[in-house]
């Protein structure tokens, strides 16, 4: 479940001491009242001490009941702010403790235009050298700027093949951690994927594996966020799979293959593991704030952010993101430390994020904490923040 730490409710403000003058003018007006009302209706002698219990006593007794109610009144509102104040602060620390929750990048793997592996498209944004190209759509049509792979023309028993020897890194990396780990599986692709090839390369991968998938129902970063809330007090392997192809591509769309490796328990095995933290759901009018909260849940200043990682037109084409990190006073060059990757490999939607993943793993050792900024859904102008740490010196 997102965090949404906004939404705790405020402490209450502190509850008034009675004001002691008003009461002793209320005093006062009480008796003069009292004496007044006593001499204007009595009718025996005014001498007794009747007369005097009516006049002052009786007055001033009512006066004491008062001050009791409001003492008592004014404890027990004490008490309920301080309860309410309580169940806001509790509140408010279990939400932080949420959202402070991170995953153990134990393997990244991308192919895209660039070659397979994740190093050989860190070192195309490197040098900047632009995959997009026109030519005509694998699916035929007019030509359009784009950048696919052309491994996957030819024959296409080629992605099946791809997705084999995805299944055998994941095999061997497995192979390196417990038996009795749990393994949860998001296995995301874009709609030129059958539902029958999806079964079938779900199958696949689980026979190649070795090991039982656990299949998580929703996507993306959506994916991360539940396994981090559902499964934190259990050691488990995430396996994040997407598959993007692009038979008829849109301008600038890009197609790649990522697979990522996530465990939320450090493993002396990966010893150079980094940690990617909770993403945050945002738009244009929620993206300051939950970029501060995003560095709250990585435990950074502003300046320990050294690069941001960004794709998607939500993000590339509107100032939004630009003001969100003025305003949290984030010292980013916009020339040198904030990376496109659409300008170099292109859009590649529900691959994006965890291409943003890979690529911000293989440089934070060397150059310290980035942030990633995506939007996988071009039909939505949902941004997803998260941020890639090193681990803790």
């Amino acid at each position: 479940m997102p965090i949404y730490l906004d939404e705790v409710p405020e402490d209450e403000d502190s509850i008034s001491h009675p004001v002691t003058l008003r009461w002793g003018i209320l005093l006062i007006v009480i008796l003069l009242a009292g004496m007044v009302l006593t001499a204007w209706q009595w009718t025996g002698d005014r001498s007794g001490i009747s007369f005097w219990l009516t006049a002052l006593v009786l007055p001033f007794s009512i006066w004491g009941i008062l001050v009791v109610f409001r003492h008592i009144g004014y404890r027990l509102e004490l008490n309920g702010e301080a309860g309410w104040n309580y169940e806001c602060q509790s509140l408010k620390d279990t939400e932080i403790a949420r959202g402070q929750r991170f995953a153990w990048v134990l393997d990244t793997f991308v192919q895209t235009p660039a070659g397979k592996g994740t190093g050989s498209l860190a070192a195309a944004m490197a040098q900047a050298t632009p995959l997009l190209k026109t030519s005509i759509p694998r699916g035929g049509g007019l030509p359009v700027r784009h950048a696919r792979i052309t491994d996957f023309d030819a024959d296409p028993n080629t992605v099946k093949q791809a997705i084999g020897k995805v299944s055998e890194r994941l095999k061997n990396m497995l192979e390196r951690l417990p038996d009795t780990l749990p393994c949860w599986l998001v296995f995301d692709c874009d709609e030129s994927l059958s539902a029958a090839d999806e079964a079938e390369i779900l199958q696949h991968l689980m026979l190649k594996s070795g090991r039982e998938l656990h299949q998580i129902s929703v996507k993306g970063m959506n994916a991360l966020d539940k396994w981090l809330d559902n499964n934190w007090d259990k050691p488990s392997v995430l396996i994040v799979l997407t598959l993007v192809l692009r038979p008829s591509p849109a301008e600038n769309d890009a197609e790649a293959i990522t697979s990522l490796v996530l465990c939320n328990r450090k493993s002396y095995q990966f010893p150079d593991a980094v940690r990617l933290h909770r993403p945050q759901q945002s738009n244009h009018d929620t993206l300051t704030r939950n970029m501060a909260n995003s560095l709250r849940w990585a435990k950074l200043s502003p300046d320990s952010i050294k690069a941001m990682w960004i794709s998607g037109e939500a993000v590339t084409g509107r100032p939004g993101l630009n003001k969100s990190s003025e305003d949290n006073a984030l010292t980013l060059s916009l020339t040198d430390d904030i990376k496109s990757i659409d300008a170099t490999l292109g859009y590649t939607g529900v691959a994006s994020p965890w291409i943003a993943a890979a690529l911000a793993t293989v440089v934070v050792q060397e150059q310290g904490a980035q942030m990633i900024a995506v939007q996988p859904d071009p039909a939505s102008d949902d941004i997803w923040l998260t941020v890639i740490t090193t681990k803790e010196r």
